[in-house]
């Protein structure tokens, strides 16, 4: 039976309306384009579990058991295998880092990338498969990767695994690379000297990213860290989402 890998649980419900509720769909989790890359691989990526420790504390992950599965799942994926991605960054490393782990065993698989030029997105020229209309995933063929294609992406992975960055973008040819801390101008720029509830910031940084889609999590993480280097005052906000249950101003 064939195997379908995706990138996280929305793509995964829209795979399974077009395959049907019985396909064998894999659903890989780990958001590739943030955190450090440099143990990933590793039986317990260390550096990267204590980094989304810090991001997101109120997890119901726990990241000790989460990351490390994800490894194991790559590892263990049958020889008939086919990727499922959009355009997005974080897709774009997904397929590099499968080819990583295949390259070691010498097994290829198939590839299905759907076109997704005239569709929209809030970063340009991105746009997951989960975001993909159906007929358009439906009417797209697979493609065998071969050996060397196989081994050039393999040889990506391990230089992106190299650069000491916490955030990466994807501009459809190249992978940029963002200290923890180059997307804080952008964020206090939009923090006033009056409070601002954290869920309008947020909002408003999230839709402004050129090059990976940002979460609320990893908004609020920054917010935190902001305010910890004194640049801006929290407090509490009841009207919000637990997450988001405070309000910024400007020191």
């Amino acid at each position: 039976m064939s195997c379908h890998l995706v990138l996280g649980d929305c793509a995964a419900d829209l795979l399974r309306t077009s395959l049907g509720p019985y396909a064998d769909i894999r659903i890989h989790r780990d958001d590739l384009a943030v955190g450090p890359l440099i143990d990933i691989d590793d039986a317990y990526p260390a550096a990267r579990v204590h980094f989304w420790d810090a991001v997101f504390p109120q997890s119901s992950f726990d990241f000790n058991d989460v990351l490390p599965a994800g490894n194991a799942q790559l590892a263990s994926l049958p020889a008939d295998l086919t990727l499922w991605i959009g355009n997005s960054c974080g897709e774009a490393l997904l397929l590099r880092r499968l080819a990583w782990w295949r390259y070691k065993t010498q097994q290829t698989f198939k590839l299905i990338t759907p076109d997704s030029t005239g569709l929209n997105s809030y970063i340009a020229g991105q746009v997951p498969l989960s975001l993909m209309p159906l007929p358009i995933i439906q009417a797209t063929n697979s493609q065998t990767l071969s050996p060397a294609l196989l081994q050039e992406l393999a040889s990506e992975w391990q230089a992106i695994r190299q650069q000491p960055s916490a955030f990466r973008g994807w501009d459809g040819s190249y992978f940029h690379h963002h200290s923890q801390t180059a997307l804080d101008a952008e964020m206090l720029a939009l923090i006033e000297e009056n409070y601002l509830p954290c869920s309008e910031i947020a909002s408003r940084w999230i839709s402004a990213s050129s090059d990976f889609f940002r979460s609320d999590v990893l908004a609020m993480w920054r917010l935190r860290c902001l305010a910890e280097q004194g640049l801006i005052e929290l407090c509490p906000h009841p009207d919000e989402h637990w997450l988001f249950a405070f309000k910024a101003r400007k020191r």
